[in-house]
Formats: C-alpha cells, sequence, structure tokens
C-alpha cells in the first residue's frame, strides 16, 4: 500500500528546494550581468555610451561591475551549491555518520 502523504511531501519538498536553486543560481547570473554604472563627466553630466564596440571588445569592461553585485553573485553560487551539498548528504545513507 502506498502511503500517499509521504509520497506528497516528498515530491513538495523535492520541488520547493528544486525551485530554490535554480532561482539562487538564476540570481546569481543576474548579479554576474549587472553593467557598470555610468561614468560622470567633469561637469556632472552623465558621459554617453561612446562608440558602438566590435566583436573583440563585447565581453570586456573597463570600469567593471559593482563589487556589491559580485559579492551576491558568489554568495548566490555558494548557497546554491551548499543546498545541493545537503540534498546529497540526505539522499546517500554512506555519508551518515552518526
Amino acid at each position: 500500500m502506498i502511503d500517499w502523504a509521504a509520497f506528497l511531501i516528498v515530491f513538495g519538498s523535492a520541488l520547493v528546494s528544486a525551485l530554490f536553486v535554480v532561482s539562487l543560481y538564476s540570481l546569481g547570473l543576474r548579479f554576474l550581468a549587472t553593467p557598470a554604472p555610468p561614468a560622470r563627466l567633469a561637469d556632472g553630466s552623465v558621459a554617453p555610451n561612446g562608440p558602438s564596440r566590435d566583436d573583440e571588445d563585447d565581453d570586456v569592461d573597463a570600469i567593471g561591475r559593482p563589487r556589491w553585485a559580485t559579492v551576491l553573485a558568489n554568495l548566490c553560487f555558494g548557497l546554491s551549491v551548499l543546498v545541493v551539498l545537503v540534498g546529497i548528504f540526505l539522499i546517500v545513507p554512506a555519508l551518515h555518520f552518526w
């Protein structure tokens, strides 16, 4: 006989944890895609976008992304790895030392 309540608990927890890991990873990718703030000119105005970039410079940015975006991206990636490792620990009985 199937214990449907236990089945639904396992299904729900797997769904929630998968959504959580995917959301953390995609949020980390979004933080890595944060553009640099626009440069300010001496008169206080914002610099124009500048000349169009060619193919060699498409992934190069002279200013770089903000430091907070890099820190948050690494935090999101670290948390997603931690959640995956906890899931593996819960699944593999050989890892249960006590």
